[in-house]
């Protein structure tokens, strides 16, 4: 019996989740700029209402990102905290791969009819810039990446969008869809959620694929000097 635990801050929602077996235990929120306060309360009422520790995990599922450089941070190092203490395997998880999942699981029989079609998962970068990942669930629910998350600007979000014929377009497009109105049938705004982590994290870790915390890195997609570079303008600014 596997026992899973999933976290995610990527995005302005924070959710942690586990598993024991086939019981499923889940916290959800969206309160931007909270991860700080709401995340280890999360992790330990999860914990507190399985009855286990820490040490008793066998796996911690992570969405690594692309997403909020502070939210991904305080994730992160939740998740070193633990791992690094009671010596657990991590599997680490792209957050717009887990996005799709998310979709899927929500949005299942829109799924179901368009299986064979291009999902592109957007996160608002800023800048007029997105985190993009283009996407597609193949069989038994599989997510196939079709390239590597990648950087874009919105020019180039809607000429790909175009070019690809896209069945779903889904995550945070902030104010794409304001410059692009013709996209707004295919939208869908959604938000990762840790429960989807945990089958992933389950099948990796089954197949000997979960790794040290040591060899994980964030992924930002966009260089750290742009986000201090911003922290450093907003301090001025105060």
């Amino acid at each position: 019996m596997t026992t899973i635990l999933a976290v995610d801050t990527s995005t302005e929602a924070c959710s942690v989740a586990l598993q024991i077996g086939g019981e499923c235990i889940a916290k959800y929120s969206e309160e931007p700029r909270s991860h700080s306060r709401l995340l280890m309360p999360m992790v330990q009422q999860v914990l507190a209402e399985a009855q286990i520790k820490v040490n008793q995990l066998d796996v911690i599922g992570v969405s690594i990102g692309p997403g909020s450089f502070t939210g991904l941070r305080i994730g992160f190092a939740a998740v070193q905290g633990m791992a690094y203490g009671a010596d657990i395997p991590v599997v680490p998880l792209s957050t717009l791969k887990l996005m799709v999942a998310t979709y899927s699981r929500q949005q299942v029989e829109i799924v179901a009819n368009h299986k064979s079609g291009e999902i592109i998962t957007l996160l608002d970068a800023r800048m007029s810039e997105f985190n993009m990942g283009r996407y597609k669930i193949i069989e038994n629910s599989q997510i196939k990446a079709l390239q590597s998350d990648q950087l874009v600007s919105a020019e180039q979000v809607v000429a790909l969008i175009s070019s690809a014929k896209a069945e779903a377009i889904i995550g945070d497009a902030g104010n794409l869809l304001a410059l692009s109105p013709e996209l707004t049938d295919s939208y869908t705004h959604i938000y990762p959620n840790a429960l989807d982590i945990l089958p992933m994290a389950k099948q990796q870790f089954d197949e000997g694929l979960a790794v040290s915390i040591e060899t994980v890195d964030l992924v930002y997609l966009r260089g750290t000097e742009a986000w201090k570079k911003r922290k450093r303008l907003r301090e001025e600014v105060k």
